[in-house]
């Protein structure tokens, strides 16, 4: 199952329980989040495939998955905020991380350039993965 198809499997169990799927993000807000990220050196190959999930949702926050939003402000849900909180720990690696959930961190690895799913708390990896986009699906099916 593709992603796009996911989001909207996702988007309609959450508009069963009355709640509103997340909106995609703005030009100004990929912008913004673009400045910071350059900022914090955490390159850039990836980014294109996070754009494309942002412009079709800004994150993701459901039944304990949370994949983080553009918003430089939201300190809960937010990449730049998760990522200052999840590289406080002392790490072994180099991690970008793109989501979370009860039992998982979703991460990039520039150590190994993969990406990862990470046992949460012990850091342990998972599973790995070519692209985000499959990072993201594995997610998510988790949650299906």
């Amino acid at each position: 199952m593709m992603l796009m198809d996911l989001l909207k499997q996702v988007a309609e169990e959450q508009k069963s329980f009355g709640e509103e799927p997340e909106a995609p993000a703005t030009k100004a807000e990929i912008l913004e989040l673009k400045e910071n990220i350059d900022n914090k050196k955490y390159g850039e190959f990836w980014f294109s495939d996070y754009v494309a999930f942002l412009k079709i949702r800004n994150g993701l926050d459901y039944d304990g998955l949370v994949i983080y939003n553009a918003n430089i402000n939201d300190e809960n849900n937010g990449f730049i905020a998760a990522n200052e909180i999840w590289n406080e720990n002392e790490w072994e690696d180099n991690y970008v991380f793109f989501g979370d959930s009860n039992i998982s961190w979703y991460c990039f690895s520039k150590t190994k350039n993969t990406f990862m799913e990470l046992d949460k708390p012990s850091g342990d990896m998972i599973c790995e993965y070519t692209t985000l986009n499959e990072l993201l699906e594995a997610a998510i099916k988790n949650i299906l």
